[in-house]
């Protein structure tokens, strides 16, 4: 049974899309954990659909928007008539299989590891923006269904998630099992990881909240910045805190259309990169003890 990972952030520019496609594409790459091939699913929910740029050739991701293999399929049945102004409320409770949403990136030969990844569309921006004139549980349960589906196929599936409060967030958390929370060391980052913190335990169901944790994303090389010490050294945060941090390369902002990823880069550092996302990916297994 899969663990589910949000990896979101209320305040934005936080390298959110960066952390999660790193960690997708990471956890294919690493030896296989406890003897066993790591099959990770991938969703874009997010109406940028930055992570799908960074994993799809233009005419690859076209091509399956057009056949409507997005995260919108999930939440909705019909997207012929979608109105900014007014949520379409799906009549179907039923969304379509993982399998004729999931499209494969990458295939690790090597231990059978695999990554899927199911992309998201501009008009997902619809449900985010329509005021819906019924109740939302029809899009609730669609997405519920789905990854309760997913669940039974993969050993982890990460949700890059909206960075603002909305129908896309909640739906996330409600499912996840763990969050990660990329947070950049600067001024203002500690009151932004409590606000993230607090809406996590807001969504909680049953009592139960999914389980945080804040990794520091874009950090200098060497040294350690000031506001990380001070996220750091908050009773409320730090047993949350991941000893790993996520260094600013650029090697990591370069991927699009399926390529400049720095596990098949040869420009200066990308060795280094590749080491320092390992040593993420390896950690965040450990703390969620798969």
């Amino acid at each position: 049974m899969a663990a589910v990972i949000t990896v979101m952030n209320m305040k934005g520019g936080v390298g959110k899309t960066t952390v999660a496609m790193h960690l997708a594409g990471g956890l294919v790459r690493l030896p296989t954990v406890k003897g066993k091939s790591m099959r990770v699913l991938a969703i874009d929910y997010d109406p940028q659909f930055n992570m799908s740029q960074a994993f799809l050739a233009p005419k690859e991701y076209f091509s399956l928007e057009k056949q409507r293999k997005t995260t919108l399929s999930i939440l909705i049945d019909d997207d012929t008539e979608l109105d900014p102004y007014e949520l379409q409320v799906p009549g179907n409770l039923n969304p379509p299989s993982v399998s004729q949403l999931a499209k494969r990136i990458y295939h690790n030969k090597l231990n059978g590891s695999y990554l899927d990844l199911i992309p998201s569309t501009l008009d997902l921006m619809y449900v985010a923006l329509g005021q819906p004139n019924t109740s939302i549980k029809p899009i609730e349960e669609r997405f519920s269904k789905f990854i309760t589906e997913a669940r039974s196929i993969y050993d982890i599936i990460i949700i890059d998630c909206h960075p603002a409060g909305s129908i896309f967030t909640q739906t996330s958390l409600k499912n996840s099992d763990h969050v990660v929370i990329p947070v950049i060391p600067q001024r203002y980052a500690v009151r932004g990881v409590g606000l993230m913190m607090d809406f996590i335990k807001a969504k909680s169901v049953g009592g139960l909240s999914a389980k945080p944790h804040i990794l520091f994303n874009c950090v200098p090389r060497r040294g350690v910045a000031s506001e990380e010490l001070e996220i750091r050294g908050e009773l409320s945060f730090a047993t949350f805190c991941m000893k790993s941090t996520l260094k600013k390369y650029k090697a990591l902002t370069e991927p699009e259309g399926g390529k400049g990823f720095v596990w098949s880069s040869v420009k200066p550092y990308s060795t280094e990169a590749f080491g320092n996302i390992f040593s993420v990916s390896s950690e965040l297994l450990a703390r969620m003890k798969v």
